[in-house]
């Protein structure tokens, strides 16, 4: 072999190292693939602030009683831990319970945590729950936070005072977000790809947005708010009927009322069988179970409660001043009291 064709032989060989390592490079940076009509939490946690989220193994919450930090339980509610200090709401694990996304909200901390990012009190955050990694995604004060298939939509607030809508790719590493849409309404019901939501501009009408265009279509002429999309139907409050609730079959072109009391928040149970609402009439407020199948009516507990959030089978829910959380095993009808001993800082 001549020297110029060894020397054309070496220069081929290093240019296809090189290659190699930039394609391992790129492809290490490509997270985990979520299905794309995944959806990182529930409808109705989302509209209630996603204190509670869960995957196959853990529930993962805001433990009211250690500054809203970040825990997970089992699903039997043992081996309860601290996995991070900061104090969350808006919880979104993937798909493949490698992470968990969330909006920071130290500034409610009584106490410092011990991380490089904590000189940002706010914003939006990856977590890996292996090896407890965080990454800073969003440094700023956000509302609503949905992971939807591969993306992560956020609320922030725009140039008149309200909230846009924003879109940031979480499969690859320092890719941008971008808006979306500058109407006001919550990222929350992510169902086959699309974001269903109630019409601001116009009307209060049950629209469907698609996040790879920005595109939306009409889907419902129903006054609605804080709709909630399932395979059979959809639930929502009406702004025109002082926030009753009602529902409306995929097969029908007429929604049901399903209580006429003025509902404050509401929430559905996984298997779609029970509702729970609290009535904010003034009078007699409480918080009420209904069952779907019946159409029975029960109240859980008079006064005023929020944050009603539902995993497993279990719906948790805060007192309006939120001092207490409570629980209610919706199988046997217990309510308890849900407030996890906090660990130390150091742990």
């Amino acid at each position: 072999m001549n020297k110029r064709l060894k020397n054309i032989l070496i220069t081929v060989i290093v240019v296809c190292i090189l290659v190699i390592m930039v394609l391992l490079i790129k492809i290490g940076s490509r997270l985990p693939e979520n299905p794309p009509d995944y959806a990182g939490n529930t409808p109705g946690n989302i509209y209630n602030r996603g204190l509670f989220a869960e995957d196959g193994t853990y529930i993962y919450f805001a433990n009211l009683a250690d500054n809203f930090r970040l825990y997970r339980a089992t699903h039997d509610l043992e081996n309860i831990e601290r996995i991070h200090h900061d104090s969350v709401e808006y919880l979104n694990p993937d798909a493949d319970s490698h992470f968990i996304y969330y909006s920071r909200i130290n500034y409610r901390q009584n106490t410092s945590g011990n991380d490089v990012f904590d000189i940002f009190d706010t914003g939006i955050y990856r977590l890996q729950l292996k090896n407890e990694a965080l990454t800073r995604l969003y440094s700023e004060a956000c509302g609503a936070v949905l992971l939807g298939g591969n993306n992560l939509f956020y609320q922030t607030h725009g140039s008149d005072g309200n909230y846009d809508l924003y879109k940031l790719p979480v499969n690859t590493e320092d890719e941008k977000a971008t808006l979306l849409s500058s109407d006001y309404f919550t990222p929350a019901c992510f169902t086959d790809g699309y974001l269903y939501y109630a019409g601001v501009a116009d009307d209060h009408s049950l629209y469907a947005l698609l996040p790879e265009t920005g595109s939306s279509s009409l889907v419902a002429g129903i006054d609605c708010y804080q709709p909630i999309v399932t395979s059979d139907g959809t639930y929502f409050l009406s702004q025109a009927h002082d926030y009753s609730l009602f529902y409306l079959p995929n097969t029908s072109d007429t929604a049901t009322l399903i209580s006429g009391d003025r509902i404050s928040s509401y929430n559905i149970s996984n298997d779609g069988r029970t509702l729970f609402y609290q009535v904010d009439d003034g009078k007699n407020n409480r918080l009420c179970r209904y069952d779907v199948s019946s159409q029975k009516v029960t109240e859980l507990v008079s006064g005023d409660y929020k944050n009603l959030n539902t995993v497993s089978d279990y719906l948790f829910f805060t007192d309006f001043e939120e001092t207490l959380c409570h629980g209610y095993d919706i199988s046997s009808g217990r309510l308890f009291t849900f407030m996890p001993s906090p660990e130390n800082d150091e742990n």
